[in-house]
């Protein structure tokens, strides 16, 4: 049994008349004729009774006819899925994310994707820079969104999207906060209650960086790992942090939360696409490389305008 034959029966099925099931089917009669007369002789039983220039389904034909339109239907669905699969229109995309970003960046992100293909699904893992890293290498996540990436890699792409600085982050009730426009210097941080993640995050690395290359001692009052959990300590007024401002949801800043800029520091810190340099990558996952490259400018800079 071949899809040809059961084109063809179908499409005399319809007709009732094999000249015209032919004429459909691009064939000769003759042709049509014979490979409706092998597809009866497969199966053992007579799908049509010929009568002169009309033919009719049997009984068998007409029971026949519905599961060869449901096995060609099923069929055309699979031809689809498959045509939207290579396109990037269908699948999973298995990403690798900082936790800071799952709150503030990525979900932005995402439903801007979602809204070009909204049948891709997304898996995300959760995990510190260096960690993602080495999930990338190892192909355990295609892409990965890290900040300050400082490696040499054979294996892997590092795509730039977007610099900050550091911003002094309080409660939107400190004293501090009255001096958004001017700013705040580095020593005047290390005169405050200090929080800050631990030195299992990129982020906690860079503060302790930032005060030893200028000499200034800053004692933490709280070192945690937990992103969330930081900003509700400095959300309730137990101290301040340092962060940048891709961190921070819009929705916190002004309402809980303020960021002032840090008049004496000027460095500004990468936040990057990272994957893999051997090997292919996944359709979908060049169409999600594309959106983020034109999302995540704007998403940036409605984060540091709110």
């Amino acid at each position: 049994m071949e899809f040809h034959q059961l084109t063809y029966f179908l499409a005399a099925a319809q007709t009732q008349n094999f000249r015209k099931a032919a004429e459909l089917s691009l064939v000769a009669q003759s042709a049509l004729s014979r490979q409706i007369a092998a597809l009866e002789d497969e199966l053992g039983v007579e799908l049509f009774t010929r009568k002169k220039k009309r033919v009719t389904l049997t009984a068998a034909g007409q029971e026949f006819a519905l599961h060869v339109r449901s096995a060609l239907e099923q069929l055309q669905e699979g031809q689809q899925l498959l045509s939207e699969l290579q396109s990037g229109h269908r699948g999973t995309l298995l990403i690798g994310c900082i936790e800071s970003l799952t709150t503030a960046f990525l979900p932005t992100l995402f439903a801007s994707f979602h809204q070009r293909y909204p049948h891709v699904g997304l898996k995300v893992r959760v995990h510190h820079t260096d960690e993602l890293i080495t999930l990338v290498e190892q192909g355990e996540v295609e892409l990965g969104l890290i900040l300050d990436p400082r490696l040499q890699s054979e294996l892997l792409i590092v795509k730039e999207l977007f610099r900050q600085p550091l911003h002094l982050l309080v409660a939107a009730q400190h004293p501090l906060a009255q001096m958004q426009a001017s700013g705040v210097t580095l020593e005047q941080v290390t005169a405050e209650p200090f929080l800050m993640l631990d030195e299992t995050s990129r982020m906690g690395q860079i503060t302790k960086r930032i005060f030893a290359q200028r000499g200034l001692v800053v004692r933490p009052l709280v070192e945690i790992e937990s992103v969330e959990g930081l900003k509700e300590m400095v959300r309730q007024g137990i101290g301040v942090t340092l962060t940048l401002p891709a961190l921070i949801r819009p929705s916190q800043v002004d309402s809980d939360l303020v960021l002032l800029p840090i008049s004496d520091l000027r460095e500004e810190f990468i936040f990057a696409l990272v994957y893999r340099r051997v090997g292919s990558i996944s359709r979908i996952a060049r169409e999600f490389i594309t959106t983020i490259s034109q999302q995540s400018e704007a998403s940036v800079c409605g984060s540091t305008s709110s």
